[in-house]
């Protein structure tokens, strides 16, 4: 069994392309898909029931607001001897699970990551996005010596996302990076380019005013070790 965990918050507009393009998955292995509602004031749990009778879904809520959390509640939830991340703003190739959970084969790869691809911007800014984010993966695990669980593209193995302590439900942003520093003391994090399609929108007033609260919340959790903050770049 494997399990996708979709965090979504006020995502009317996306949820649904996103959970069609997990309908037509190309895998002969089981799969469910959990869908958490993270307290969204438009129409997204109404629209991502509307597919339970296609696929095998679970929808949930979580009135707790929190990236950090709604990923923990989900994969709280899940089932899977595998856990896949993907957004509720994200489109996954149809064989997206196929390609992610290949390296697990491998016992000393423990998780694998990949990277997004943006389409909904000026050309400017989808090329700049789509050259720069799996650079700037590259350019971390240099520093770092891992890379990190990109939050919409990402799988793992569920023992050792258990045995790594969980996503952190106090963090609100980066709280995919705050689980790679845990989940590479047990194991190779595998990187593989090999996007899926996310929205744009937190780049589309300018790439590096989208990144920015990323980069400082990175700062102040990881480098100056301050409470988990609540700023969420959604």
């Amino acid at each position: 069994m494997i399990s996708v965990v979709i965090p979504a918050y006020n995502e009317e507009e996306h949820i649904g392309k996103c959970i069609e393009s997990l309908i037509h998955q190309r895998i002969s292995q089981d799969y469910e898909v959990i869908v958490v509602d993270n307290s969204s004031t438009d129409r997204t749990f109404e629209i991502a029931s509307k597919y339970k009778n296609r696929l095998n879904l679970k929808v949930l809520k979580e009135p707790k607001k929190g990236r950090g959390q709604a990923r923990f509640t989900g994969c709280r939830a899940a089932k899977g001897e595998i856990i896949m991340s993907l957004d509720g703003d994200s489109m996954a190739p149809v064989d997206w699970i196929e390609k992610l959970i290949k390296p697990l084969s491998n016992p000393k790869i423990v998780a694998v990551t990949g990277t997004g691809k943006i389409t909904d911007c000026s050309r400017r800014i989808n090329i700049t996005f789509n050259i720069a984010q799996p650079l700037s993966m590259v350019a971390y695990s240099m520093i770092f010596r891992h890379y990190w669980l990109t939050g919409f593209n990402f799988a793992i193995r569920s023992e050792i996302y258990k045995k790594a302590g969980e996503f952190d439900p106090k963090i609100n942003s980066n709280e995919d990076t705050d689980l790679a520093f845990r989940v590479a003391k047990f194991g190779k994090i595998k990187f593989i380019r090999y996007p899926v399609i996310v929205s744009g929108r937190r780049v589309k007033k300018g790439f590096v005013k989208g990144v920015m609260p990323y980069i400082t919340g990175y700062i102040k959790h990881h480098a100056l070790k301050l409470p988990p903050y609540l700023s969420d770049p959604r």
